[in-house]
């Protein structure tokens, strides 16, 4: 007995978008295909529905699944989300006679230190990681790459991004776009600071990707406490010490259907 093909759903709670979904399972049933809300390891495809930031979830809740993805737009932005409503049913489809190409998306991976050396955590993120005080005050950060101290930085916060995310929060606070497939990383500043006490860099920085960026608490912040920002969702330390900022071993592969649509995009949501 031949066994269905298995299509993950993730919809965003909204109700547009469960309503959508619900019509998604029904095209994929009628086609012969199992649809699951949970994360089936033994699927073909991952589907968000939503905007951006039901894909960013769907990508975490799933720990990074090596299953392909592919967004339906909901929402407003959508870089992630290719999929328009109208066009559904042509993407079910194209999707069955295998009309598309797969695009792999570099992760980052922070390596967190803390100051009694207590075991390091790992965290992946598919757009960007945020260095921050968790009071909203001054932070002060030394930054090495690859062991070379190239500033001390004071100001709101430190911001790392991948080139997917280089169109998210990075491009809102004056970091360049990347386009997904380069190999890099992205620095940003936010809020730096540049005084006689103080001197930071003012713009964003392209980093190798074979290289690291360590960011470290300075002594006058070891009484504060720090947060850490991935995709969004915040942790908040009182002894952090430094972290490590590389790009990922691990990725994600995105359906791509039409092969100028990143570019039109940009032009549509930005201009």
């Amino acid at each position: 007995m031949q066994h269905k093909k298995i299509i993950n759903l993730y919809p965003n709670n909204n109700h547009k978008s469960l309503s959508i979904s619900l019509q998604v399972q029904d095209k994929f049933e009628t086609r012969g295909f199992q649809v699951s809300y949970e994360n089936n390891p033994n699927a073909d495809l991952n589907i968000c529905i939503g905007g951006d930031g039901a894909f960013l979830r769907a990508v975490h809740k799933s720990d990074f699944s090596n299953i392909p993805f592919v967004g339906i737009n909901t929402g407003h932005l959508g870089f992630y989300q290719e999929i328009l409503i109208p066009n559904i049913e042509n993407f079910i489809d194209e999707y069955l006679k295998s009309n598309y190409e797969i695009e792999t998306l570099d992760l980052l991976e922070a390596r967190v230190h803390f100051s009694d050396d207590s075991e390091a955590l790992i965290f992946n993120a598919l757009n960007e990681f945020v260095v921050k005080s968790s009071d909203s005050s001054i932070i002060h950060l030394d930054v090495l790459i690859d062991n070379n101290h190239l500033e001390t930085f004071a100001g709101d916060a430190l911001l790392i991004s991948t080139p997917s995310g280089s169109t998210a929060y990075n491009f809102s606070a004056g970091g360049s776009i990347l386009y997904r497939s380069l190999k890099g990383y992205q620095l940003t500043p936010l809020a730096p600071i540049n005084s006689k006490a103080y001197r930071s860099l003012l713009n964003s920085i392209v980093i190798p990707s074979m290289s690291t960026l360590r960011v470290k608490v300075r002594n006058e912040d070891s009484d504060s406490n720090s947060t850490l920002i991935i995709d969004g969702m915040s942790n908040e330390y009182d002894n952090l010490n430094y972290i490590d900022f590389k790009t990922s071993t691990k990725s994600i592969s995105k359906l791509t259907f039409y092969k100028d649509w990143y570019w039109l995009n940009i032009k549509d949501k930005f201009l």
